[in-house]
């Protein structure tokens, strides 16, 4: 008795070509490219200007934190991708024509809040930036593209402006 696969079974496993394959340049790109970013955090961080020097904590100690954890993990991630076999990534699909597109426009995107965020402000740039993006991905309906930006900014805007103190 012979141990066959069914012909049915055989047609709906996605075929191997779609997957990413394992990249050492890439991992060593994307580590680099987190070390250059987290160090530049880091400098960044030390220019804030503080109107008190004081001994404890003050506004360049969150900042600075979280850039020298980022430089630490980026390092590690560094040595991870030099020294050993590269990630498998079966679970990612392969770059196509239609993702490059994609990318291009989620980065314009990003380009134009980064750039109307401190000349129209936070609550007016987020939601419009948030509704493009879920249309750029798929969303589609009145709720998707209109209430689900507003409640995302109220929840981002509404801590930080309001119980922070943090201007937006």
């Amino acid at each position: 008795m012979g141990t066959t696969a069914h012909p049915q079974a055989v047609a709906q496993d996605p075929p191997e070509s779609s997957a990413a394959r394992p990249s050492r340049s890439l991992e060593i790109c994307c580590a680099a490219t987190a070390l250059a970013a987290t160090g530049a955090l880091v400098l960044l961080a030390k220019g804030i200007e503080v109107r008190r020097e004081t001994d404890g904590i003050d506004p360049r100690w969150w900042p600075e934190l979280l850039g020298m954890i980022g430089l630490a993990l980026a390092a590690a991630y560094l040595v991870v991708a030099v020294v050993r076999p590269p990630f498998p990534r079966t679970d990612l699909e392969a770059a196509t024509r239609r993702g490059w597109p994609l990318l291009v426009a989620t980065v314009s995107l990003t380009a134009a809040f980064v750039a109307l965020w401190p000349l129209v402000g936070f609550a007016v740039a987020a939601p419009v930036f948030l509704s493009a993006m879920t249309y750029l991905v798929g969303g589609r309906g009145w709720r998707t593209l209109l209430i689900y930006p507003a409640v995302v900014t109220a929840l981002v805007y509404l801590p930080f402006h309001t119980l922070l103190k943090v201007p937006l």
